[in-house]
């Protein structure tokens, strides 16, 4: 799962490369939109699907008739120069999150590991819960789907901008996620580094201030900034590996995921375990 506090950190762009990359790995890849504040994979992606894919796997699994061959065909093909792979494409307003309860997007998450080697989910950056609602486990909880998909997640990766704004930001939300999803042992990710934003030699100049500031979490990989390139991604809807293969951008996602996936035959970003499987 990608997740990333308030403030536009690149979250959605990162996990849609993310499943762009691994796609191109030779995986099969689903990548899951599950943010219900400001679900944006589908621009990202140039996509002009309004149907809301999870939405409608959500429903599905409501009335017991998910199964594999259901929601492949609820999710959006993506083809790629170098691989395919699939999308379900996020509510289109955010009145909409009464549609993603918990347990349906529990059973979601499971035919998705069915159907494909590796799960990105993007989440929404609101950890809080609603503990009133707590004791009632029909009632919708406002932050379910963000909640259920880091409760789920094998891997949470916490992408944070890299400058004096976003840097707070990160380490304050890296505290709340502890206190929502305490098994989480998140791979802290700096996007948008530069020397303009935090000075000479930025990667030393964020490790140091994360050593005076930041959680136990050590900092797993920094993504430059690259804005020509990113800008050109999104312009046209694609992915970098189209517009910018040869970007150091690029190029740092992909090493950031492709290797840990590789080590495994078949990897997903939701848990395999037999006990993950009995929550189906």
């Amino acid at each position: 799962a990608v997740w990333g506090p308030a403030g536009s950190p690149g979250r959605t762009f990162v996990a849609a490369n993310i499943a762009g990359e691994l796609a191109a790995d030779g995986k099969s890849v689903l990548l899951i939109d599950a943010d219900s504040y400001g679900a944006s994979i589908a621009a990202v992606l140039g996509l002009l699907d309004e149907s809301a894919g999870i939405a409608q796997a959500c429903r599905l699994a409501d009335q017991g008739l998910l199964d594999a061959d259901a929601l492949l065909k609820v999710a959006t093909p993506v083809t790629t120069k170098l691989g395919t792979f699939r999308v379900l494409t996020g509510i289109t307003r955010a009145d909409r999150w009464t549609e993603l309860r918990a347990a349906a997007l529990s059973l979601v998450l499971e035919r998705a590991k069915e159907v494909a080697d590796v799960v990105v989910v993007d989440t929404g950056f609101c950890l809080e819960a609603d503990e009133e609602l707590s004791f009632d486990t029909m009632a919708p909880r406002r932050n379910a789907a963000t909640l259920r998909s880091l409760e789920l997640a094998d891997t949470v990766y916490a992408v944070g901008a890299a400058d004096p704004v976003g840097v707070p930001r990160l380490v304050r939300g890296l505290a709340e996620l502890e206190l929502a999803v305490p098994h989480v042992s998140p791979v802290v990710v700096m996007n948008k580094v530069r020397a303009a934003a935090v000075g000479r030699s930025p990667e030393r100049q964020l490790k140091d201030a994360w050593g005076r500031y930041g959680p136990s979490s050590q900092i797993a990989a920094f993504l430059p900034a690259d804005s020509p390139a990113a800008d050109a991604a999104l312009l046209s809807g694609s992915l970098l590996l189209e517009t910018a293969p040869d970007s150091k951008l690029r190029h740092a996602i992909a090493e950031l995921v492709c290797a840990p996936v590789q080590r495994s035959s078949r990897s997903s970003v939701f848990s395999s375990t037999p006990r993950l499987q009995r929550k189906g």
